[in-house]
């Protein structure tokens, strides 16, 4: 290989591994928060946990290999054609289409790994990283039991826990009651219980502490055991709610062979699996043919010229790949047909484009008319500039001029507008790309539930619609965090921040409109999570669970067992919201201090007076404990309660989760709950996050201000590097603070907000070190 060659393929290389890193870690992201959590409630050995980082790397690097590949051909023949290396070699005799042969080179390189990756690497790590997945869920399934939740995935039993140590391994409030024709006919109480996981025969073993069980038949009333105990052992089955054992292979776990040689009713899904794992790798083909004709013509704006135009050739070959892949699955198109449609689109563009790389701009070219548009509308734009320059300045009274130049310390300034001009379009860029390459990667994780359970096209649809809000959520502050970086970073590459410097503006001044820029979008953030993204999650929830086949969720259902005020169980058979009506009501009263039973009430029919507020019970009884005896049994006919003061609306009431309901909302809950007496440390983190995590936006670009500055000779390629630096180590931190806080090992505020003043004494630190 010759120098040429060798400095061709060195300058590709160096921005293709950076966009590698760029594009693995907005894909990993959304992996981390859920494996920092096993890491620090130490479910499974450090090894485990390193596996499983290590096995979720292949299954991305499929996608990113091959963009990586484009952006790195068109970015490093850009910064070439624009350093006029390109036309240095052309003045040599050398042709431009010499370029291929290293170019091609790097695509074959890239092709032939992703072709490892997808043929053997991503499936292998996928069925690898499911079994350790699994084998830590098995080991560790108290876990999966929440606290002040009624759980009712075991068999033919309902458990509910008051709370739960950071460990797993203790449970206080144990309340378990039989579930089937007779529900809640035995109920047995504890105050703790010290559990004990036993997957080989799928069962955790409660050692119960302090309690009591209550048996009674609704066939005979006046029949009611109490049976008292100190310690005793319960074992509870978790088969249900543990991995089974047996677990059918999804598509992007099955083996090349697999896939070759099924011949049953899915073949046509297995044919399109395997197509896809060819079509990826010469996909870095496709994208090296259309980038060399592209990257190697001069053009303005650089280096983020040539992002912006690697995100828009990754979106149009994904769209086309997806709507051959939908064509191929429904049977319109063969699946050869479908999955290679994007190559073939993306090839014959890149034939196209060939010839232009031995134009020069003088040259007659397709795009010639454009070009001379686009220099009459400039030419356009300075004439009115120039005629309002020539117009008269105002006077003043007297007949002197008036002052028209702009103070630098006055805001906004034409400085500021043209600095947040720039910041917002390097911002709404880099946010397109981060939602789009994250919603592609989401798309192929989904593809293979979206072909077994026959979802609607528009039910896909609606859901990446519904993500969108979220991804704009969660990305925004990485976003404004790159673009702060790339923005400061060309200008001070192309000497505009010491053309500043010169006209006597410090870079503090500089830094105002982009720190006023960032607190803009913090509060923008915080409406959005107020007002629109906990609706836009319940229905981007509903719809994953849908594509999933998980049981349709309704967030107005009622539930067959509810917990009531001052510490009331409620479980019924039958309730008619529309009539306000129960049936097999068993109503259960707790003490608090000692989770024991108080009071139990019984009515075969209760239904709502709105006249006098209150529920009228019919046949049924009532009875009353003292230390785990029966102090007091009346049976009745009919009768009220006062203390059944739960409206029915109570028991149609939203089940939702923390993400789903507004920071207001949310602190409602947390209160009713702190009353109740629950551990709410786990919400509380979720509460003060919603308030912390906007924040975050201002303080990264505090922190970005005078790192921009550091890395200004390298531009936004330099940028966008320090930016995924920076990201990395915030979501480590914040992942692992928030880990911590959730299970009681910090404060929930502390928890909440650390990453936040972290990240904002780095910041002042650096900014006040600056040189301005």
């Amino acid at each position: 290989m010759r120098i040429l060659d060798r400095y061709i393929v060195r300058e590709v290389v160096r921005h293709a591994l950076l966009g590698l890193i760029i594009f693995t870690f907005v894909l990993f992201v959304p992996k981390l928060v859920r494996l920092m959590e096993l890491f620090v409630r130490h479910s499974g050995s450090g090894a485990q946990i390193v596996d499983l980082f290590l096995f979720i790397i292949p299954g991305i690097l499929v996608f990113t290999i091959p963009m990586a590949v484009l952006i790195g051909v068109l970015l490093g023949l850009g910064r070439m054609s624009m350093d006029s290396e390109i036309i240095a070699l052309t003045a040599l005799g050398i042709s431009r289409k010499r370029i291929l042969f290293p170019v091609g080179i790097f695509a074959v390189l890239g092709a032939a790994l992703t072709l490892v990756m997808t043929l053997w690497l991503a499936p292998l790590s996928l069925r690898a990283f499911r079994a350790v997945e699994g084998a830590l869920l098995t080991s560790q399934i108290s876990f999966q039991v929440q606290p002040r939740v009624f759980d009712e995935r075991f068999p033919r039993m309902v458990l509910y826990i008051n709370d739960v140590s950071p460990s797993g391994t203790r449970w206080n409030g144990v309340f378990l009651a039989q579930a089937g024709a007779e529900s809640g006919s035995q109920i047995t109480l504890a105050e703790s219980a010290i559990v004990v996981a036993e997957p080989s025969q799928g069962k955790l073993e409660l050692h119960l502490n302090g309690g009591s069980t209550h048996e009674f038949s609704r066939s005979d009333p006046d029949h009611y055991s109490v049976t008292a105990f100190q310690r005793t052992d319960w074992p509870v089955e978790v088969t249900s709610i543990g991995p089974a054992t047996q677990r059918a292979l999804s598509n992007p776990e099955r083996s090349f062979t697999d896939l070759l040689h099924d011949h049953s009713k899915v073949w046509r899904e297995a044919r399109v699996e395997l197509h896809q794992r060819f079509a990826f790798p010469v996909a870095c083909l496709v994208f090296a043919l259309i980038a060399v004709p592209l990257g190697a013509q001069p053009r303005r704006g650089g280096r983020a010229a040539g992002t912006l135009l690697s995100v828009i050739i990754i979106a149009s070959y994904y769209l086309l790949f997806i709507i051959g892949a939908g064509l191929a699955r429904q049977g319109v198109l063969s699946p050869a047909t479908g999955m290679w449609a994007a190559n073939a689109v993306l090839a014959l563009a890149g034939l196209a484009l060939l010839p232009r790389m031995e134009r020069y701009r003088s040259e007659h070219a397709p795009s010639a008319i454009l070009a001379r548009l686009a220099a009459f509308w400039r030419l356009l734009r300075r004439q009115r500039i120039k005629v309002k320059s020539l117009s008269p300045l105002p006077r003043t009274g007297n007949g002197t001029l008036s002052a028209v130049a702009e103070s630098s310390s006055s805001f906004p300034s034409i400085i500021d507008i043209y600095l947040l001009r720039r910041f917002f379009y390097y911002f709404f860029v880099i946010m397109a790309a981060f939602i789009f390459l994250f919603e592609i990667f989401t798309f192929f994780e989904l593809l293979d539930d979206i072909a077994r359970h026959h979802v609607a096209f528009l039910i896909v649809v609606n859901y990446f619609r519904y993500l969108i809000p979220y991804l704009t959520y969660q990305l925004s502050p990485l976003g404004a965090l790159v673009a702060v970086l790339v923005t400061l970073g060309i200008l001070s590459k192309n000497n505009e921040i010491v053309a500043f410097k010169a006209s006597g503006i410090s870079l503090y001044r500089l830094a105002l409109p982009l720190l006023l820029g960032g607190i803009v979008l913090a509060l923008s953030l915080l409406v959005l999570d107020d007002v629109y993204l906990p609706y836009a999650n319940q229905r981007q929830d509903a719809l994953r669970n849908q594509i999933k086949g998980k049981p349709p969720q309704t967030y107005t259902r009622p539930q067959r067992w509810i917990f009531g005020e001052n510490f009331k169980v409620y479980n019924y058979d039958l309730f008619d919201p529309a009539e306000k009506l129960f049936g097999g009501l068993s109503v259960v009263e707790l003490d608090p201090a000692t989770f024991q039973m108080k009071r139990r009430v019984f009515a075969t029919r209760a239904r709502w007076l709105d006249t006098e507020n209150t529920w009228v019970l019919e046949s049924g009884w009532v009875r009353d404990f003292n230390e785990g005896s029966i102090v007091r049994y009346e049976p009745f006919k009919v009768t009220t309660l006062p203390e059944l003061s739960e409206p029915p609306s109570y028991f149609h009431r939203e089940v939702i989760q923390a993400f789903q309901m507004s920071w207001r909302d949310l602190r409602r809950y947390i209160e009713g709950l702190h009353r109740a007496g629950f551990d709410i440390s786990t919400l509380t983190v979720q509460w003060h996050k919603k308030l912390a995590y906007p924040l975050i936006a201002p303080v990264s670009m505090m922190l970005a201000i005078p790192f921009a500055l550091l890395v200004g000779s390298r531009g936004a390629i330099g940028g966008i590097a320090l930016g995924v630096g920076i990201g990395i180590a915030y979501w480590a931190v914040s992942a692992l603070m928030e880990a911590m806080g959730g299970i009681g090992q910090l404060p929930p505020m502390l928890a909440a907000w650390s990453p936040d003043l972290i990240f904002f004494f780095l910041g002042l630190y650096f900014l006040f070190k600056m040189p301005t």
